[in-house]
């Protein structure tokens, strides 16, 4: 194989062959182990070390077959690639609403999110999954343009009622909606005043909706036409260091909420 597309063709067409690389890349393998963790037939597992040991990729040692240098450095690289096509497939359908340009952070970051849509059993779940992050969270992050009357409601229990410390930066547009409904607004204003309760209305468009609750981030991604398509959370590091910057980033130019 001498191009490099011939080399991930060749390994692409044949899940068993990805499958001994990265088992001989993590540890020594004997033939016997090989078969049980990737259940490749005799012949096929025959045929997979043969092309691997004429392409410098594994050699046999005492302990069994194991990855040489190449082969090691193939196999991170197959990883790599693996991991940023299954981020592909994931994110494929919610990617339209995620907030890419504010996100600096490689995308990869959201490979093991979790993505909550709407069913016809449950068109709500995106929102049902918000609000019982809001209730679990002991300290509580909001970004958003928005807020309905479940999460209000749902913020005065935790905060007025209880003990959650919780932060926001709002918008303008966010608010006016709250003093047009005023039992709402009463709720609201008693959150705002709460000693466990800080809120600032930012000095500049807000175009998403996210949170912080505790070590958990979520994005409410609604379309164009303000449809919730999705809720996505993720607990990786990168994407709570970049969540937490990014809301002090408005945080620090926002100004106190007057209510």
């Amino acid at each position: 194989m001498t191009e490099p597309l011939e080399a991930i063709e060749f390994l692409a067409r044949s899940p068993n062959r990805v499958a001994v690389l990265r088992a001989v890349a993590d540890e020594p393998h004997s033939r016997r182990a090989l078969r049980e963790e990737t259940a490749a037939s005799q012949p096929t597992l025959t045929r997979i070390l043969r092309d691997f040991e004429e392409n410098d990729w594994i050699r046999r040692t005492d302990e069994g077959y194991t990855a040489t240098p190449l082969g090691w450095l193939l196999a991170d690289g197959l990883a790599d690639l693996l991991t940023v096509v299954e981020t592909e497939q994931h994110l494929r359908d919610v990617a339209p609403w995620l907030p890419t340009d504010e996100l600096d952070i490689d995308l990869t970051a959201f490979h093991d999110a979790t993505i909550t849509r709407p069913t016809t059993t449950d068109p709500s779940g995106p929102l049902k999954r918000a609000l019982e992050l809001t209730d679990d969270a002991r300290d509580h992050r909001i970004l958003s343009y928005a807020l309905n009357r479940d999460m209000v409601e749902r913020l005065h229990a935790a905060t007025v009622e209880g003990t959650q410390q919780f932060e926001a930066v709002v918008t303008d547009a966010t608010i006016e909606p709250l003093r047009d409904a005023p039992a709402l607004w009463t709720q609201f204003r008693a959150v705002a005043d709460s000693d466990t309760v800080t809120i600032r209305v930012a000095d500049q468009p807000v175009s998403f909706a996210m949170g912080v609750a505790d070590d958990t981030v979520y994005f409410l991604l609604r379309d164009d036409g303000e449809v919730l398509r999705a809720l996505v959370e993720s607990d990786d590091e990168r994407v709570l260091r970049w969540a937490h910057d990014t809301f002090e980033r408005y945080w620090e130019t926002a100004s106190p909420l007057d209510v």
